[in-house]
């Protein structure tokens, strides 16, 4: 009798410890996996406040671009205006020397003087010299401008994002090169001389 009571305790015990083995892994199986979905949750939450912290850093950048803020790279100019003054400045080369400038593209400073003060252009822009000749593009802060002249030739703009865009010849440099602008903003049209000076950047 004393030997099947023992051995009943010991079973009874062993039980015990399976039971309370179970438990533990249960509850660190429990555990482990609270800690890995709070960790997701961490993660989730860290991403999500990066790219709201990125967003706010875009906005707060375009919130501080000025409209007057623009630049000749972001315009292109089309083939129409460009040949254009190709033409144009092939026209003009009896009348004046080649620039002594290697062909190809160059960034140049465009200084602009005369009219109110009020209009502006991008600068810098694009120089292309090709065999001595050389045309420019101009961006116009306005799209009121519907012609220039240069040397009494007359270049049609490609309007663009609330810019005048127009290819020109430009005959020197360094020095300031008469030019009109017509604008169209005012009541009636205003041809406006100009003085446009184009100085490679160094």
């Amino acid at each position: 009798m004393k030997k099947k009571y023992g051995v009943a305790v010991a079973m009874a015990a062993l039980a015990a410890v399976l039971a309370a083995g179970c438990g533990a892994k249960k509850a660190e199986s429990a555990a482990s996996s609270a800690e890995s979905a709070a960790s997701e949750v961490a993660s989730k939450g860290e991403s999500a406040a990066s790219e709201a912290a990125s967003k706010g850093e875009s906005a707060a950048s375009e919130g501080e671009k000025k409209p007057a803020d623009f630049k000749a790279e972001d315009f292109k100019a089309g083939d129409d205006i460009t040949a254009q003054a190709e033409a144009a400045a092939q026209m003009l080369a009896e009348k004046h020397e080649k620039l002594t400038v290697a062909d190809g593209t160059y960034q140049v400073n465009v200084m602009l003087s005369g009219g109110s003060g009020r209009a502006k252009i991008a600068s810098p822009t694009e120089l292309t010299v090709k065999d001595g000749r050389a045309t420019a593009k101009i961006v116009w802060s306005s799209d009121k401008y519907d012609y220039m002249e240069v040397e009494g030739i007359r270049f049609t703009p490609e309007i663009q994002n609330g810019h005048s865009v127009f290819m020109v010849p430009v005959t020197e440099l360094d020095k300031p090169l008469a030019m009109v602008g017509d604008t169209t903003a005012m009541s009636t049209p205003h041809a406006i001389d100009y003085q446009l000076t184009f100085e490679l950047q160094k």
